[in-house]
């Protein structure tokens, strides 16, 4: 596939309007180091990433990669939500779902969907664990410990520095909007491809850094950054010593979009059946 850009962007789901852990970095076709993107003020609201997003997949052809889960496990257990009734069964349904249990929260916050029951059964938070609650893992998920490109959180716990899950709800309630005010964006692998049309996909940067030989979970240093880049073909940023590990996260990510957007097996990974790709999805880099 051929695309003009590519965006990295690592993503936050916690409360409030300002998040300093939101960073973006854009990479242009060819051999150029990542561009660091930086909103007025200094710090990303996802809303304004949403209108950032929306200008930029509409300017060209773009491959955008987010850093969160964009949908719940189903495969293993058959439902996003075994024992509960009237639950979707597919990505697009369980988005509405996630964005009508977050109760209009404002900058897509979606702490008060795990907060609710019936849901707050199958969630493991610092204030309880749920009745249903179970580390489950996505068909995607477990393939990344299989090809050793890391060991992705379960969206359902969460707690500690690795949780994911309330970024990942958050994410859904983006993509819904995302997906409501630029129908012609592709959301990969649950929209059909479409020629020149710029495409959003699910990615783990701990798979990019695994990928290229970085065994750290994470950068923090522009000097292993810069090793990191180089192995997906990009010329070094102009970083020394000390490196925001989202800065590096989002720097890896458009660089390794660039370098591995024409492989035509990461686009049909053979794991991802029609079941899969309907409830789950795929993270883009994993085979």
């Amino acid at each position: 596939m051929i695309f003009d850009a590519f965006v990295g962007v690592d993503w936050s789901g916690a409360k409030g309007s300002r998040h300093r852990g939101i960073q973006v970095a854009v990479c242009t076709s060819g051999r150029g180091a990542p561009r660091v993107v930086t909103p007025p003020g200094g710090a990303w609201a996802r809303r304004r990433l949403l209108d950032w997003s929306l200008e930029t997949l509409g300017g060209g052809r773009v491959l955008i990669g987010f850093d969160f889960s964009f949908t719940l496990p189903f495969v293993d257990r058959g439902a996003y939500f075994p024992g509960d009734r009237d639950v979707p069964g597919r990505a697009q349904d369980l988005w509405q779902l996630v964005n009508r249990g977050a109760a209009g929260a404002p900058d897509f916050y979606a702490g008060g969907f795990v907060e609710a029951m019936p849901f707050a059964a199958h969630f493991r938070s610092p204030r309880w664990i749920g009745a249903r609650f179970s580390r489950r893992h996505k068909v995607v998920e477990r393939a990344c410990v299989v090809q050793g490109l890391g060991a992705p959180e379960s969206v359902f716990h969460l707690i500690g520095p690795k949780q994911v899950g309330l970024g990942s709800l958050a994410g859904m309630r983006f993509l819904l909007a995302l997906k409501s005010d630029a129908s012609k964006v592709r959301i990969w692998p649950f929209d059909s491809a479409r020629s020149g049309a710029s495409t959003v996909v699910e990615v783990f940067p701990r798979a990019f850094l695994a990928a290229a030989g970085q065994a750290q979970a994470k950068v923090r240093s522009g000097e292993v950054l810069n090793a990191v880049l180089r192995a997906y073909g990009s010329r070094p940023m102009n970083i020394r010593g000390a490196v925001d590990d989202n800065i590096a996260d989002a720097a890896v990510t458009a660089a390794a979009l660039r370098a591995w957007s024409n492989d035509p097996g990461l686009w049909r990974p053979t794991a991802m059946d029609a079941r899969v790709r309907r409830t789950e999805g795929w993270i883009f880099g994993v085979r």
